[in-house]
C-alpha cells in the first residue's frame, strides 16, 4: 500500500528541493509529504483523487480549529496535499509562492471555477478576479456555516453573509452586493438554486468614497532619495518606485511586467492592462529607465523567469502580489514620511501622485486617462480633485457679493 502516493510525495519534494528553497522549508514540506502518504496509509488508499484531498483538508481544517496546528503549517499542508494531486493528474507540478485556499472544498471550488468561466465571457479579468474573491468569502462561509447543495442555500445565508462581512468593508459593501447578484444570477440560470436576491439587495448602501491623497513633491522626493540602491533590495525598490512616479503604472503591472515588454530603443512599455484587458502603450522616462536598467544589470538575479522583477533569494520568481505594500512598509519611514493605517499612503497613492502631476501640468483629462490606462474619462477625474492649483481656478470671485451686517448691534 503507500506505493503510488509515496512515489507522488517523492517527486513533489523534488520540485521542492529544485527551486533552491532553504534546507528548514524542504524538511518542513518533507513532514508534510509524510503526512498525507500516513492519512492515506490509515484508509487503505494506493492513490489521491478529488474527494481524498477534499477529506485531507477538511481534516487539516478541523485541525487547525482546535489548535492542534497554526495556519502555516495547515497552509503548508493543504499545498502539498495539492500539488500531489496535481502531479498525479498532468505528470508535473508547479511550484507557486502564493499558499492555496484552504477554505473552499472541492465542489465549492468547482463551482467558482463555472461562475469565473462564465463571467469572463461578459466582464474584463479584473473584474472576473474581484467577482471571484467576493464570491470565494461567500462560499467559504456556507462551507463554516454547514450548508450541503448550492440548492439548500436560503435568502438567510446571503443575509448572515452581508451581516458577517459589514464591519469589515468600510468603504461599503457595493462590491460584494453586485457579485452576490451576479452570482445568483448564474445560480439560477444554471439550475443550481431557486433563491431570489434582487428584492433582498434592491436597497443596498451606497459606497462611502473618500478622496486620497497623492504625495507631494517634497514626500517623493525624500521617498526616492531615502532608498539606498548600493544594495540588491534597493535598486529593486528604487526602479519599481521610478516606474510607478513616472509612469503611473498600477502596482500589479510593475509587479508582472516581463523584460520583453520593455522596448529599450524606442523607450516605450507595451502591456496588456490585467484590468481591463486592453493594450497599453507608455513612453519610458530616462529616469525610470536608468532605474530599471540598475536593477536588471547590477541587482537581478541571473535567472529564467521573464519577469523584471524577481525575489532575491530562492526561488527566484516573480514577486508576489503584496510586493507593493511590503516595500512602503519598508521605505516610508525610512524617508521619514508619517503613515498609518487607512491614511492612502500606500503603493497606489503613487499612481495617484502620477495621474495628479498631469493633471497640474496642464495635461486634460482625456489625455490623463490615456496615459493612466483607464477604460472611462470619468475615472481620471478623481485625480483632478486632488489639484488644488487647478480647483482654484474653477473658483467664482465674489467681489460682486457686498458684505453686509445683520441682526442685533
Amino acid at each position: 500500500m503507500g506505493s503510488t502516493v509515496s512515489g507522488l510525495a517523492d517527486a513533489v519534494l523534488g520540485v521542492v528541493q529544485g527551486v533552491g528553497l532553504s534546507s528548514g522549508t524542504v524538511a518542513r514540506y518533507g513532514k508534510c509529504c509524510e503526512a498525507v502518504v500516513a492519512f492515506c496509509g490509515r484508509r487503505g488508499l494506493d492513490a489521491l483523487s478529488g474527494s481524498v484531498v477534499e477529506e485531507f483538508v477538511a481534516c487539516q481544517q478541523e485541525r487547525a480549529r482546535r489548535g492542534e496546528i497554526g495556519p502555516d503549517r495547515r497552509n503548508a499542508l493543504v499545498k502539498t496535499a495539492r500539488m500531489m494531486l496535481e502531479f498525479q493528474r498532468t505528470g508535473a507540478v508547479t511550484w507557486q509562492m502564493m499558499s492555496p485556499d484552504p477554505g473552499l472544498g472541492e465542489s465549492s471550488r468547482e463551482v467558482l471555477e463555472q461562475f469565473a468561466a462564465a463571467a469572463g465571457q461578459e466582464v474584463a479579468p479584473g473584474s472576473v478576479r474581484l467577482l471571484a474573491g467576493e464570491i470565494r468569502q461567500f462560499l467559504a462561509y456556507l462551507d463554516r456555516a454547514g450548508r450541503g447543495a448550492l440548492g439548500a442555500v436560503t435568502a438567510d445565508h446571503v443575509r448572515g453573509f452581508l451581516v458577517e462581512v459589514a464591519p469589515r468593508r468600510t468603504a461599503g459593501i457595493g462590491n460584494v452586493v453586485w457579485s452576490l447578484k451576479r452570482f445568483f444570477a448564474f445560480l439560477n440560470a444554471a439550475g443550481l438554486s431557486d433563491v431570489r436576491v434582487d428584492g433582498l439587495l434592491a436597497r443596498a448602501a451606497p459606497r462611502r468614497v473618500r478622496a486620497l491623497p497623492c504625495f507631494t513633491r517634497a514626500e517623493t522626493g525624500c521617498l526616492i532619495r531615502g532608498i539606498d540602491t548600493g544594495t540588491a533590495c534597493g535598486n529593486r525598490d528604487s526602479a519599481m518606485v521610478a516606474l510607478a512616479v513616472w509612469t503611473g503604472l498600477r502596482c500589479c503591472h510593475i509587479v508582472a511586467l516581463r523584460l520583453d515588454q520593455i522596448d529599450w530603443r524606442r523607450d516605450e512599455i507595451r502591456l496588456v492592462q490585467a484590468k481591463t484587458s486592453r493594450p497599453l502603450v507608455l513612453p519610458l522616462p530616462a529616469l525610470a529607465g536608468n532605474a530599471v536598467a540598475e536593477w536588471i544589470l547590477h541587482g537581478r538575479p541571473d535567472c529564467g523567469a521573464p519577469e523584471v522583477f524577481t525575489r532575491l533569494q530562492p526561488p527566484y520568481v516573480k514577486l508576489g502580489n503584496s510586493a507593493g505594500s511590503t516595500l512602503m512598509r519598508r521605505r516610508l519611514a525610512r524617508a521619514g514620511i508619517d503613515h498609518q493605517a487607512r491614511d492612502g499612503k500606500s503603493f497606489h497613492a503613487l499612481r495617484r501622485t502620477a495621474g495628479t502631476r498631469l493633471i497640474e501640468s496642464g495635461a486634460g483629462l482625456p489625455l490623463a486617462a490615456q496615459i493612466l490606462g483607464h477604460a472611462r474619462v470619468n475615472s481620471s477625474g478623481r485625480y483632478f480633485a486632488l489639484a488644488s492649483g487647478q480647483l482654484r481656478q474653477c473658483c467664482l470671485p465674489l467681489e460682486e457679493f457686498a458684505c453686509t451686517r445683520e441682526g442685533p448691534r
